[in-house]
């Protein structure tokens, strides 16, 4: 034999031999993985799965198989890892996993894992921005919400969160937008009772602050927000009381009988001494549109319960009614 075909041949030989250890050592990696998956150390089976991806990737066909069985089970041991982390409460971890299965998922041709990271993402901020909100930590929570509205603009509970940060952030307007964004969508979505408690959560701060508008004697900012409540109840009956005082305090006159048309029509079960501000509301309309007979009329059915002497002084010393 000559001396060059036995160099060519102990040359293949040793390379046969180098391959042969690799793709051994390849497989006996991947089975590591696969080991440690059974054990629930998702963590070291990532680790073994990348490790046996690199040896066999570098080995050709015949390593493709192992190359893609490792990469089946990356993306998804990434989301059972991030799901465990939530469990625990861990929601910034979790956050992390979960981007880390969109990441290997993306790479590695796994939609279903990738689609069920995505959907869980916004429900961790939300869940963040939950916990910081009850820390009273009201920027960084409205942040974390804002973050989950943005990775799902159909989640109506990240507008509901952002709508109760910006009530303690004292910004009405936008808490009036995001309860408004957040009620259509558990509308539409069939969430009846997320839907109920958006609307009376809605109703009522937005009620408070036209109530305490009217305590600064703002009345165009009071029947801002008042009307505004309207949106998300109209059968509050303290509404149409506040909304008659705006509006007399404003000299909407006409506006201010349908307020108190409304919160009587409202307000039939109850006894006189209740409905009396009703009355003494319409009395005030009615004298400020020049109906003083009509205005004697109310303030007559005003006498009642805490309104006694103030619609009494309007019936004998303003009016003068007989």
């Amino acid at each position: 034999m000559k001396l060059k075909t036995l160099v060519t041949l102990i040359l293949v030989t040793f390379s046969f031999s180098i391959f042969a250890q690799d793709i051994n050592q390849a497989g006996e990696v991947f089975n590591d993985g696969n080991q440690a998956v059974k054990a629930g150390d998702y963590q070291t089976a990532i680790q073994k799965y990348d490790e046996s991806i690199k040896i066999a990737s570098q080995l050709g066909a015949e390593g493709e198989q192992i190359v893609s069985g490792a990469k089946a089970q990356i993306p998804s041991l990434y989301y059972k890892i991030g799901a465990a982390d939530y469990k625990e409460k861990n929601i910034d971890k979790a956050i992390s996993e979960f981007e880390q299965a969109i990441k290997y998922g993306d790479e590695y041709g796994d939609t279903e894992t990738v689609e069920k990271s995505k959907s869980i993402i916004p429900k961790l901020y939300y869940s963040k921005g939950n916990a910081l909100y009850k820390q009273k930590s009201y920027d960084d929570a409205l942040k974390n919400f804002e973050k989950s509205k943005a990775l799902n603009p159909n989640y109506s509970r990240a507008y509901w969160g952002m709508g109760l940060a910006y009530s303690k952030l004292k910004n009405y307007d936008e808490m009036d937008n995001s309860f408004a964004a957040a009620l259509e969508l558990a509308q539409k979505q069939g969430d009846e009772k997320m839907a109920t408690k958006i609307s009376s959560t809605a109703q009522k701060k937005l009620q408070a602050e036209g109530a305490s508008k009217l305590q600064a004697s703002d009345w165009i900012s009071a029947l801002k927000y008042l009307n505004a409540s309207l949106k998300y109840g109209d059968a509050d009956k303290d509404t149409y009381y506040y909304l008659a005082l705006a509006n007399n305090g404003n000299k909407n006159y006409d506006e201010a009988l349908k307020a108190t048309e409304k919160g009587l029509e409202l307000s039939q079960a109850e006894n006189q001494d209740y409905k009396a501000k009703y009355y003494y509301e319409m009395g005030n309309a009615y004298k400020g549109k020049g109906m003083n007979t009509e205005a004697c009329g109310a303030y007559t059915d005003a006498a009642h319960g805490r309104f006694v002497e103030s619609a009494n002084y309007e019936l004998t010393t303003v009016l003068k009614c007989n």
